[in-house]
C-alpha cells in the first residue's frame, strides 16, 4: 500500500505541495509549500490553527494583523548552508505574505490550544540544521 504521505512536488505552478490532515489521514499537522514570483501575495487566516511560515528560498514581507515583518529570507536555495528564516503565527490571525523576489515558502500548521500567544520571528542563527 502506498503511503498517503508520499506527496510529490509539482515541478511548475504556484503550489508545490499540499498535505492536509485529511489527505494524510491524521488530525494534526498540515504542510503546504508555495512558489511565489516577485510581487505575488498569499492571503490566509490561521482560524483554529497555529502556523509557522518558513522561507525556504528568496525573500518575503509578512503582515500579521497590523504587525509587519519585512525581508524574511536569507537563502537563494534550500541547499544553501544556512538555516531558513521563519515566523510563528498563533491562531485567529489574518496573514499576508508578499514576495520581494522569487520565493518558496512552507506553511506548516497544527491545531492551536487556548493559550494566548504572540507572533514571533524565529532567528535563523538560533536554529540547528541537519
Amino acid at each position: 500500500m502506498t503511503s498517503k504521505l508520499l506527496a510529490k512536488a509539482r515541478p511548475e505552478g504556484r503550489e508545490i505541495v499540499n498535505v492536509t490532515p485529511r489527505s494524510a489521514g491524521w488530525r494534526h499537522v498540515g504542510f503546504r509549500a508555495l512558489r511565489l514570483v516577485a510581487g505575488d501575495s498569499e492571503h490566509l487566516n490561521t482560524a483554529e490553527r497555529e502556523l509557522c511560515i518558513v522561507v525556504l528560498a528568496g525573500s518575503v514581507d509578512v503582515k500579521v494583523g497590523e504587525q509587519r515583518f519585512d525581508e524574511l529570507g536569507n537563502r537563494d536555495s534550500v541547499f544553501d548552508d544556512a538555516a531558513p528564516a521563519a515566523l510563528y503565527v498563533p491562531a485567529h490571525q489574518s496573514v499576508v505574505i508578499d514576495a520581494d523576489s522569487p520565493a518558496e515558502v512552507a506553511l506548516c500548521t497544527a491545531p492551536a490550544d487556548d493559550q494566548p500567544r504572540s507572533v514571533k520571528r524565529l532567528d535563523p542563527a538560533a536554529m540547528r540544521r541537519s
